[in-house]
């Protein structure tokens, strides 16, 4: 699991905004040193995009829409009657 990032605000430092908006807009991270030493890496932010709805959208002939339905109107099967074949044998075994 990643850790979060620390917020640090940098409304109040002009140097640190220009850097920043310069990675924001190239999208490529930045190197900070300070005396030949390597200090941090400011990495543009990358946003999480909305998912689109890919393909067609359902219609009537769909084979999917076919399908609404189709269960109301099929006849009872032997699950349908669970409950009769549970209290029938719990009738049995009390016997």
């Amino acid at each position: 699991m990643a850790q979060e990032a620390q917020h640090f605000d940098v409304t109040n430092i002009p140097e640190l905004i220009r850097i920043a908006q310069e990675v924001e807009r190239t999208k490529q991270p930045c190197l900070l040193q300070q005396d030949g030493k390597d200090l941090a890496i400011v990495m543009p932010v990358t946003r999480i995009k909305k998912s689109r709805v890919k393909g067609k959208p359902l219609g009537k002939n769909d084979s999917f829409s076919k399908l609404i339905g189709s269960a109301v109107e099929a006849e009872p099967t032997d699950a349908s009657k669970k409950h009769e074949y549970l209290a029938e044998a719990f009738i049995h075994h009390q016997q």
